[in-house]
């Protein structure tokens, strides 16, 4: 129900899909509550000497079980992302979906769901590319020939991000050439950064910032379509 709710007001999209975990956990909390208590209803002495015997049962055999567990309540309490922020932990890079207590899922660039272990989050850093807001920065990268007219480049690639139908322009807009070596060769590293006005569009807004650049670049012959060939080829 969260879920529907969240697609339909986009601005607390983010905000509600947030609250999903821990709606989850009371709700069986609260299932298996009155279950025990309200149906089966067992004196209090049997509880405790049943409950004290299957913690130790339990916590000898589930010892990885209980360490994603408690890195599941610490992700939930600590809150270093949230359900629909895009983060990268390890080698994987992709958009929260759901965070469970063993596990939390996330969906990646190309559509494939990664599950993480809890307790292999709590072991390593996190970066969130939004931290709960639907904006977040995106970086469209480009070589270069070092003989470029970086000035022209710098203003094409700002009114290429300027431009696009994915742009959130409350932030500000950012050009840098960096020079790197390739195959003896000197280029220039353009980063076109920027922010989306949504998540969702992230790569969406990547690929036209960077098709607009190259487009406008070739139309005022600043570079030929050879040399960018050729770029990509030593690039790579």
């Amino acid at each position: 129900m969260l879920n529907k709710i969240s697609e339909t007001f986009p601005t607390y999209r983010l905000t509600l899909k947030g609250l999903i975990p821990v709606s989850r956990i009371l709700s069986w909390t609260a299932i298996f509550s009155f279950i025990i208590i309200g149906i089966f209803n067992p004196p209090v002495q049997s509880v405790v000497l049943v409950a004290g015997s299957l913690g130790i049962a339990i916590g000898f055999a589930a010892q990885d079980i209980f360490k994603n567990i408690f890195g599941g309540i610490m992700i939930l309490i600590d809150r270093p992302f949230q359900v629909g922020d895009k983060i990268e932990v390890g080698d994987h890079y992709g958009e929260v979906t759901s965070i469970g207590l063993r596990s939390t899922r996330l969906v990646t660039p190309d559509d494939s769901m990664v599950t993480v272990p809890n307790g292999e989050l709590m072991a390593k850093s996190i970066s969130n590319a939004n931290s709960g807001e639907t904006n977040c920065q995106v970086v469209a990268e480009m070589y270069l020939p070092a003989y470029i007219n970086t000035e022209k480049v710098r203003k094409l690639a700002i009114e290429a991000a300027q431009v696009s139908r994915y742009i959130y322009l409350n932030k500000p807009i950012a050009v840098i050439f960096k020079n790197e070596m390739h195959h003896d060769r000197s280029l220039l590293k353009l980063r076109l950064k920027a922010y989306v006005l949504d998540i969702r569009y992230e790569f969406p807004f990547m690929s036209e910032m960077t098709e607009i650049t190259i487009r406008e670049m070739l139309a005022q012959n600043l570079i030929t379509k050879e040399e960018l060939n050729g770029i990509k080829e030593m690039a790579a």
